[in-house]
C-alpha cells in the first residue's frame, strides 16, 4: 500500500542520515586527532614545518587510498584542534549551551562536588605511550561538517560568531557554498544574536 511505502521510505531515509552523521563523526575524529598530534609537535619543536610537508608528501606516494593529507590540509586540521580545544572556545559554550555539548559525555567523570564545572578527560594508559595526550573533541562540532568548519574557523574571527555559524549551518542543513553566503552577507548581524545573555538553541 501506498503507506507501506511511504514508511519504508522513512526507514531508508533515517538510516541514510545515520549513516551520514556517523561518517561526519568519524572524519571529524580524524581531523581532531591528526591536528592535535602533529599540533603538540610543533609546539614542542619535535617536528618543523619541513616535517609536516614530508609527512604529506609520504602519505601522497606510499598510502595511495589515503586522500586529504596535502600540507594544506594537515595545517588546517591543526587550526581545527588548535582553535576548538582553546579555553576562550569551550567558555564560550559553556556560556550559551548545556555543559553536554563541551565534551562527549563518555569522557566524563562526575565528580561528588557538583560545583566542579571542568571535566576530568580520561585517556587510556596504552595510549598515552603511542602519542602525545589530546583532549576529546567537544561534542558540538560533531554538528556541521569539518568544510564548513575550515570556513568558519577562517572567516569568523570571534568565538562567539564561530558558535552561531556552526549552530545556524545545522539548522538549515547548510553546505559549504550556502555557509559562505551567509557570513559574507552578515547573518549573525541580521539576526541580532550579539546580546551576552542570549542563549543560542539547536533546533
Amino acid at each position: 500500500s501506498e503507506m507501506c511505502i511511504r514508511d519504508s521510505i522513512n526507514i531508508i531515509l533515517q538510516h541514510k542520515s545515520n549513516a551520514s552523521r556517523a561518517v561526519n563523526e568519524e572524519l571529524l575524529l580524524t581531523a581532531w586527532y591528526v591536528g592535535g598530534y602533529v599540533s603538540t609537535k610543533l609546539k614542542s619543536k619535535e617536528w618543523g614545518s619541513k616535517v609536516v610537508s614530508q609527512l604529506s608528501e609520504h602519505i601522497r606516494s606510499q598510502h595511495t587510498d589515503i586522500k586529504g593529507y596535502s600540507k594544506r590540509n594537515i595545517y588546517n586540521m591543526v587550526m581545527f584542534y588548535d582553535e576548538y580545544s582553546s579555553e576562550t572556545f569551550i567558555a564560550t559554550i559553556r556560556q550559551y549551551l548545556n555543559t553536554e555539548f563541551v565534551q562527549p559525555k563518555t569522557a566524563q567523570i562526575e565528580a561528588s562536588d557538583h560545583k566542579q564545572e571542568v571535566p576530568v578527560i580520561v585517556q587510556p594508559k596504552t595510549a598515552q605511550f603511542v602519542q602525545p595526550i589530546v583532549g576529546q573533541m567537544p561534542k558540538i562540532l560533531e554538528l556541521t561538517t569539518l568544510t564548513n568548519h575550515i570556513e568558519i574557523l577562517c572567516r569568523c574571527k570571534s568565538n562567539e560568531e564561530r558558535l552561531f555559524y556552526i549552530l545556524y549551518a545545522n539548522k538549515e542543513h547548510l553546505v559549504k557554498r550556502e555557509l559562505q553566503r551567509c557570513i559574507s552577507n552578515q547573518t549573525l548581524s541580521l539576526i541580532h544574536i550579539s546580546e551576552p545573555t542570549r542563549p543560542l538553541y539547536i533546533s
